[in-house]
């Protein structure tokens, strides 16, 4: 079995910690998630070009239906069974299921995501150069103001301390509270070791990847 990976930017430190040595990986551009059916563009281009491998991993969730509708005639495409990266982050889907009970509107960031400027304050900084700050913060605030929290999500990635105390610089620009939670790489892990189990979906050659597949 020859397998390649597929994933965000924002996980890229965290599949480089876990994949063996002859994995090979391509790493997306976070912003494809901004607008899903681009990535799912994207996805299925980088399918299509892999004519090479016959097995294709995906450090993806649904992402916003970004996965959903993927195809190939030649590859079994694997694929966490997990709303978003946020999820592969915590270490599996019930993680992030008991964070969003007890608090739904809830920013995470991770090393990744601080790395990628997907995250409110650098997002501030690039409509001030463009629109001014009062623009921008006005930007801010309509797209953040239902918030209640920034979480920072560690895992054991060494140097972290300055992307915690980032994060902490985050939530005190949105005027909220700030938490930190353990994560864990244990769902990446068995992605890259095939312990493809009833947290993947796993899609055969000829076969759609449904959006059903993922509830």
């Amino acid at each position: 079995m020859k397998c390649k990976i597929f994933a965000c930017k924002t996980m890229e430190d965290e599949v480089l910690a876990v994949k063996p040595p002859e994995l090979e990986c391509e790493f997306l551009e976070y912003a494809l998630h901004r607008v899903p059916t681009k990535l799912t563009r994207e996805l299925q281009q980088r399918i299509d070009a892999a004519q090479e491998f016959d097995t294709l991993l995906f450090g993806y969730g649904l992402c916003s239906n970004g996965t959903a509708h993927l195809r190939s005639p030649k590859h079994t495409l694997v694929v966490p069974k997990t709303h978003d990266c946020i999820s592969l982050l915590l270490g599996s889907r019930a993680a992030y299921d008991r964070e969003f009970e007890q608090f739904p509107a809830t920013i995470y960031l991770s090393k990744g995501w601080i790395d990628q400027e997907a995250e409110p304050l650098a997002e501030f900084r690039r409509y001030a150069k463009d629109y001014g700050e009062e623009l921008a913060q006005s930007f801010i605030d309509q797209m953040y103001s239902n918030y209640q929290r920034v979480v920072f999500i560690y895992t054991e990635l060494e140097g972290l301390d300055r992307y915690r105390d980032y994060a902490r610089e985050v939530a005190a620009y949105l005027g909220v509270n700030f938490a930190e939670r353990e994560g864990s790489l244990r769902l990446l892990r068995k992605l890259v070791r095939g312990e493809w189990d009833q947290e993947f979906v796993v899609n055969p050659p000829g076969q759609i990847i449904m959006q059903r597949s993922f509830l």
